[in-house]
């Protein structure tokens, strides 16, 4: 039902459908369950430490990537949907990038040790599951090209799509 309808012969696993719904959203999940958990915690900003942000530039800069990672995957989600494969649990992740923007764009003159730690350990998660997708869907490319007359959504450009979020 999530992505039943991709029947890919793509040996080994994880199956494309595995990561859409269940490897690659779990980043998103742990993101929206720690901040969940750290806003319980911690009310008042007195007990979060505050740090200074870098130069106004590099603060545009990752603002504009994660605003870049958010279009992306919803541009994924789209094409998905569009060649009817399937979108998995992939919704998530835009939603915990939307978080992710909200913060950044709340704590734009200081930032808190505590939410600079939770957006690094999100990045990295996300980073290494996008990775692993990659590979994946590099191995989809070779083993099962479409081209554009075959395909509304070929897999050369779903994994240019998930390697443009990778990085």
């Amino acid at each position: 039902m999530l992505c039943t309808s991709r029947r890919f012969p793509l040996p080994g696993s994880p199956s494309t459908c595995t990561l859409d719904a269940a490897i690659v959203p779990l980043p998103s999940f742990c993101l929206i369950v720690i901040l969940i958990a750290t806003l319980r915690f911690y009310t008042g900003n007195e007990r979060l430490v505050k740090i200074t942000l870098y130069s106004r530039w590099l603060h545009i800069v990752y603002f504009v990537l994660v605003i870049a990672a958010f279009a992306m995957s919803l541009l994924e989600i789209a094409r998905l949907a569009a060649e009817h494969l399937g979108v998995g649990l992939l919704p998530i992740t835009p939603v915990a990038l939307l978080i992710a923007m909200i913060i950044i764009w709340k704590e734009r003159k200081t930032r808190t040790r505590t939410m600079a730690s939770i957006l690094a350990f999100y990045w990295l998660f996300l980073a290494i599951v996008q990775t692993v997708k990659s590979v994946r869907l590099h191995l989809l490319e070779e083993l099962n090209p479409t081209t554009k007359n075959d395909s509304n959504y070929p897999s050369s450009d779903w994994f240019l799509d998930n390697v443009v979020m990778r990085v």
